[in-house]
């Protein structure tokens, strides 16, 4: 009985068959599998970081050595004639490496040039966001139509598959992954952005202005605080959705109970009080003690929960019947 022991995307340094070995069906499918394999490994570290770094050219960088890879494993494919009972195997896997290829050279591009001007509004973020998740879902949809040809060629081949319960392919594992994290992230963003534009804006003098960004802050921590309270755990986990809570909830209370000092200080001018100074330095002094022990709280539990949920090969082995 033949074996191959080895995931669909877990990437294992081996040297390739040569072309007349692919005759066996297990040779024929362990040299997609590998081809498909490293860039999925690749795949998940560009992904990664092009998201939590602001590190512009690194992202681009990693971008374009994806796709030279996928340009690279192109034209490896290309070379294989398909065996007799191939049942699409190589033209899904060219399907499927025409797809990561447009997307490095294209989708992602456009991507990161969302990314450029992301922390400048709420809609910005989301617009970024949005783009990022259609182009990993593209990925995905592609990642999973191999994984159903190598689901068809083991049937076809009698080779039995060894899969993971969910069934899902690791882009797909990924995604979800991240629509929950930028999920809870944009509902955060929102409300960590107008804090943000209140605090610029204090120095410009405008009370009205200030108390409009004021009250647009409040209202904000209102709605997504018992949306996040309702959402449910991911994979068990809830440290990063708890941060995130505890995070909007400071900045909740600062609105409602200190920011207003704050208007009415800039409101005054030169005819401040002793009384009106000391409440506005009480609520600057709460901003710096706890707005940043609250953010690194968020860094650790976002690191802790993409640790823990690094997803796992859809297949865990094949073996021939």
């Amino acid at each position: 009985m033949n074996r191959l022991l080895l995931p669909i995307l877990l990437f294992i340094g081996i040297s390739l068959q040569a072309q007349e070995q692919l005759i066996d069906p297990i040779a024929y499918f362990d040299f997609f599998n590998k081809e498909h394999s490293a860039l999925a490994q690749k795949n998940m570290e560009y992904l990664q970081y092009a998201v939590h770094s602001d590190d512009l050219n690194v992202i681009a960088e990693k971008r374009l050595a994806l796709l030279e890879q996928v340009q690279s494993a192109q034209a490896k494919v290309a070379q294989v004639p398909a065996i007799a009972n191939d049942a699409g195997l190589k033209e899904t896997m060219t399907e499927v490496l025409d797809t990561y290829a447009e997307l490095f050279e294209i989708g992602f591009q456009e991507v990161e040039t969302l990314k450029i001007e992301s922390q400048e509004s709420f809609e910005q973020m989301e617009r970024y966001l949005a783009a990022q998740t259609a182009s990993e879902e593209r990925m995905a949809t592609a990642s999973g139509k191999l994984l159903a040809a190598q689901r068809r060629f083991a049937s076809s081949n009698n080779i039995s598959l060894m899969e993971d319960p969910n069934g899902a392919s690791e882009a797909e594992q990924l995604n979800a992954l991240n629509e929950y994290q930028r999920d809870v992230f944009l509902r955060s963003f929102r409300v960590s952005k107008l804090n943000a534009n209140f605090l610029v804006a204090t120095e410009q003098g405008d009370a009205k202005a200030l108390e409009n960004l004021r009250q647009q802050m409040l209202k904000a921590a209102q709605e997504e605080l018992p949306v996040l309270q309702a959402k449910p755990a991911y994979n068990g986990s809830t440290a990063y959705r708890d941060a995130i809570i505890e995070q909007i909830s400071i900045l909740k209370d600062l609105a409602e109970n200190d920011y207003p000092a704050v208007v009415k200080a800039v409101g005054k001018g030169d005819q401040l009080t002793q009384a009106d100074v000391n409440a506005y330095n009480q609520a600057m002094s709460k901003v710096n003690q706890l707005l940043n022990p609250a953010a690194q709280k968020v860094n650790t539990a976002l690191q802790n929960l993409l640790r823990t949920n690094v997803p796992k090969p859809a297949l865990r082995g094949v073996k021939q019947i």
